[in-house]
Parts: structure tokens; C-alpha cells; sequence
């Protein structure tokens, strides 16, 4: 991807965050979809991403410990997150308990009634078969196509006039998997924001780093949420 003014802006804002994290401990936790496009090419690192693998693993070096829960546009990875950072990598949901409280970071994608077709197209570009093929793409190529696959999702996934039924059918989610013993949902991928407490169950909707840079914090003192300048 091309780092402009736009994104040069958005990384200290993140870089930021980051230097709060060293400062205080703990541990990072990220909920998929962190880089635009992703993909494991054997030699090539997707243009403009050296400085951003470089500040995550500062943070690994520094003591962090990274959990990355693998989204739609950063799903291709093979084992370098792991290598280059130190991440522990979900290909599916993490789940943790802390303090006696079960907790799941779910990505989200999929999720939605409507998204049949996209849960199709999700086996198959997650498939080994189709995985293979991509590889034999020019690096150029298959950055191209990713970039226009990922602005027709974002058309859809950042339409404001979704916001309320996206919010009830990953509310209707949460409500799912506390019935299976899950107190607290945390859910990204639909760039909602917000903390909705039920029936002493919690569900998280972790935001974006795209118009809202959301920060999402456990502590001693509970769950906050907020933008990065106040954390």
C-alpha cells in the first residue's frame, strides 16, 4: 500500500498507542484486518509494510506480548507474523479466560444473515487450492486485485445506514455464545464501536483504525474504551 500524508498521520497515531503500551506492560491484542492486504510471498513484503513489521517488533522486543486473531484482508499468513513479531496467530477465534471470566475476540466476518455469498467465497480464497494459484500471481498482480477487493467490501462494511442492523445481528451473535458459557464478545470487522452490557454479559464492538482509532483496554478497573489520544 501507498503511505501518503493520510497514512504517515494514521501511524503516529498508532505508533503512539504502542509507546503507551511499552510503557505500562501487558499485552497487545489484535482483532484481524491490521494490515489493508496481506500475504505471505516468499521474498516479497507487500510495499510499504518494512516500518510497521519493524515497530511491532520493537514492541515484541520490548516485552509485549502480541496475539493476532487473523482478519479477511490479513488471513494469508504462513508463519511470518510469527517470525518477524513474535505474534501467537488465530486463524480462528481467541479464547481466554481472565479473572474466572470467559472471553472470545471474534474477527466477525461472515457473521451477518445476509452474508451467504460471502461465506462461500470465504472457503474458497481460504482454500489450499486457491491459496496455491495466488501464489503463482506476480506480487504486483495480487496486491492490484487485493486493493479492489478491499474497497468493494469496505463500500459495503463502513455504510453508515447498515450501523443499526449490523448492531442487532451481532448483538443476536453475542447472545449466542454467552449461551455457551462466553462472558464477554469482543467483535471487529463491521467497524462498530462501543461497550453493551446484557444480563451481566458483555459484548465489545472494537472499532477501526480507519475514521474511528479505537483502542480497547483491559485493566484493573475493567473494560474502557476510547479513542487513541486517550488512552
Amino acid at each position: 500500500m501507498d503511505v501518503d500524508s493520510s497514512e504517515k498521520e494514521r501511524r503516529g497515531k498508532l505508533y503512539h498507542v504502542f509507546d503507551q503500551i511499552k510503557s505500562t506492560g501487558g499485552t497487545l491484542v489484535i482483532g484481524g484486518d491490521f494490515f489493508d492486504f496481506w500475504f505471505n510471498y516468499q521474498y516479497v513484503v507487500p510495499s510499504g509494510y518494512v516500518n510497521l513489521l519493524e515497530q511491532l517488533d520493537n514492541l515484541y522486543q520490548s516485552g509485549i506480548s502480541i496475539h493476532f486473531v487473523l482478519g479477511n484482508h490479513d488471513y494469508w499468513d504462513f508463519g511470518y507474523f510469527k517470525e518477524k513479531f513474535g505474534a501467537n496467530v488465530y486463524s480462528k477465534n481467541l479464547e481466554f479466560t481472565q479473572n474466572n471470566i470467559q472471553i472470545q475476540v471474534c474477527h466477525g466476518d461472515g457473521l451477518l444473515k445476509n452474508d451467504h455469498g460471502y461465506r462461500l467465497m470465504k472457503k474458497i480464497i481460504r482454500s489450499s487450492f486457491c491459496i496455491w494459484l495466488f501464489k503463482l500471481f506476480h506480487p504486483d498482480w495480487g496486491c492490484a486485485l487485493a486493493k479492489k477487493v478491499s474497497k468493494a467490501s469496505g463500500d459495503y462494511h463502513h455504510h453508515d445506514l447498515k450501523a443499526n442492523t449490523i448492531r442487532t445481528e451481532l448483538i443476536d451473535y453475542a447472545r449466542s455464545q454467552w449461551k455457551l458459557g462466553y462472558n464477554i464478545v469482543l467483535l471487529g470487522h463491521y467497524h462498530q464501536t462501543g461497550i453493551v452490557e446484557e444480563n451481566e454479559n458483555t459484548v465489545i464492538f472494537m472499532g477501526d483504525w480507519l475514521r474511528h482509532f479505537t483502542v480497547t483496554r483491559l485493566d484493573e478497573n475493567g473494560w474502557w474504551q476510547g479513542k487513541w489520544c486517550d488512552i
